[in-house]
């Protein structure tokens, strides 16, 4: 009988040892600070709602828990801890909250409240019909997500003249719903710029004027129009040249539409060799309409990949003596395949692209009549690098950019050779250039320098250029290589805007006659 009690007594004193622990895990907020619970499991519900919640952060979240002796205190820093685990994925209008519990067996459930859309409106009460329900893929009901706000407000600057703000607002007490506030300053903008630019060439006029057109938000469709206009000046009539060009864009949720008419002329004289030497005047008239849809890929805070789908239509005149002459004329179609990825860090940003461009025979073509030449299989490969840093405490920049082409067949040398010099060329040769074997494969390399001085839109910056061509695409880079350089100073004061710049070709081959120095200047009134 003693012996019985004395193992009465014993298992009596281990039952009191054990049910002050026990008995603490019911009540876990109203006991001491010091007291805790192991946590062996921790369910997080309903993750249907949030369906960028992989399983690998549910994971992550339960490992920061699992196995742990929690207190008061731990639980709440745990709730920090998740709600900012919830914002980085994206869900900043939603948070986590503690059903009322036991932690029977060290299990830990966690609810996840969903931030959901109640509506969106503008500030100013101004109703601007679809522009809206076209900027932002969401709709009433759904959760809020960060990646969503983004593409809303991307398409709503699609208009690029009107900043746009958002402020949400927050009900808890009707289910976490979430109002949208857009804060805009215009419903809807114009600007206009007048410009004028000087610059010595002998093959390009000398002095050029042009006009510039901005709306933002005429349709009240997110929607913007552009329209440029560029004419020579002057009493010389050896070098003619102009050309306009329209784009208007419209977002629609992931997708951007764009579409884009040019149109460019140019007139010279040329020397041809009959009986006697005589100028006979040439002119080349271009038209040029691109159709082009954009989808959003991915979007993140700070990066952009998106894919592209678009139709190109391309035609050349070629008047002699204004006859025109009609086996010179053409008429090509494209369809065009790209991919892009831009990301944004610290006081810079870096952007690359990749476009397939091939020939078709579509609406009317007359490569084969004309050219005789193959499909035209065009690879464009680009990229963009841009940055601000502090030298000497002195704030500058250094931008970088590299185009890259290559075909697989013989290019039309009037219609699709991109040319390294001239407009769209490197600098220092404004001319272009009458480079032998050259025009299916190109490279250029384009670098800039410069100094944000203290006044305000005021810099002083350098460029070094390269560019190299040929028909040969495993030795493209080795041939035909040109280097040239520019220097200049620009700056805005209220309306008024001015750059003053010289341009230098640095190398070039001994048959290529360019340029020497080439002073310019360009001076632009804002209205």
């Amino acid at each position: 009988m003693l012996l019985m009690k004395v193992v009465y007594l014993l298992l009596f004193l281990l039952l009191l040892k054990w049910l002050p622990s026990y008995a603490g895990a019911m009540p876990i907020i109203k006991e001491p600070k010091s007291s805790c619970v192991v946590i062996n499991q921790v369910y997080f519900t309903p993750l249907r709602l949030f369906p960028l919640v992989t399983s690998k952060h549910v994971s992550e979240w339960k490992s920061a828990l699992e196995g742990l002796c929690a207190s008061d205190e731990t639980l709440l820093v745990y709730a920090d801890y998740l709600n900012q685990q919830l914002a980085e994925v994206g869900y900043i209008t939603s948070y986590i909250h503690y059903p009322q519990q036991n932690l029977l067996f060290g299990v830990l459930y966690v609810d996840l409240i969903a931030g959901k859309l109640q509506g969106i409106e503008f500030q100013d009460g101004v109703d601007t019909g679809w522009s809206l329900a076209n900027a932002f893929p969401l709709q009433r009901g759904d959760v809020v997500h960060l990646h969503q706000l983004n593409q809303g407000l991307a398409n709503l600057r699609n208009t690029q003249l009107v900043p746009y703000q958002i402020q949400i607002i927050s009900d808890n007490e009707r289910d976490n719903m979430n109002q949208l506030i857009i804060q805009r300053t215009a419903v809807r903008a114009f600007k206009g710029r007048l410009l004028f630019e000087s610059k010595q060439s002998q093959e390009q006029p000398n002095q050029v004027i042009s006009q510039v057109v901005m709306l933002a938000n005429p349709l009240l469709l997110n929607d913007f129009f552009f329209f440029s206009l560029d004419s020579d000046i002057g009493q010389g009539t050896s070098k003619k040249f102009k050309s306009a060009s329209l784009l208007y864009s419209i977002p629609y949720h992931y997708w951007l539409l764009s579409f884009y008419a040019g149109y460019q002329e140019s007139t010279a004289y040329k020397n041809i060799q009959l009986f006697d030497q005589i100028a006979l005047k040439n002119d080349l008239r271009n038209r040029l309409l691109l159709m082009q849809a954009e989808y959003v890929l991915h979007r993140s805070l700070n990066s952009t990949t998106s894919a592209s789908v678009g139709a190109q239509v391309q035609t050349l005149d070629v008047f002699l003596n204004n006859y025109r002459l009609k086996t010179q004329q053409r008429f090509s179609s494209y369809g065009l395949f790209g991919l892009s990825h831009k990301r944004d860090f610290l006081q810079g940003s870096v952007a690359v692209s990749i476009i397939y461009k091939q020939s078709l025979d579509w609406f009317g073509s007359t490569r084969k009549q004309t050219t005789g030449l193959d499909r035209a299989r065009i690879y464009q490969f680009s990229a963009d690098y841009q940055r601000q840093f502090t030298f000497m405490n002195q704030p500058m920049y250094h931008s970088h950019e590299v185009e890259l082409q290559l075909s697989h067949a013989k290019l039309d040398p009037l219609l699709e050779v991109n040319t390294i010099t001239g407009r769209f060329g490197i600098r220092g040769f404004t001319g272009s250039l009458p480079i032998e074997n050259a025009g299916e494969n190109t490279l250029k390399i384009k670098n800039e320098w410069g100094w944000l001085l203290p006044w305000q839109e005021h810099k002083f910056y350098s460029g070094l250029d390269f560019a190299s061509t040929s028909s040969e695409r495993a030795r493209f880079w080795q041939k035909n290589k040109l280097l040239g350089g520019e220097v200049g100073i620009q700056g805005q004061y209220k309306r008024m805007g001015y750059k003053v710049f010289f341009e230098l070709p640095l190398w070039y081959s001994s048959t290529i006659k360019a340029d020497p120095i080439l002073l310019g200047a360009k001076l632009s009134i804002d209205y």
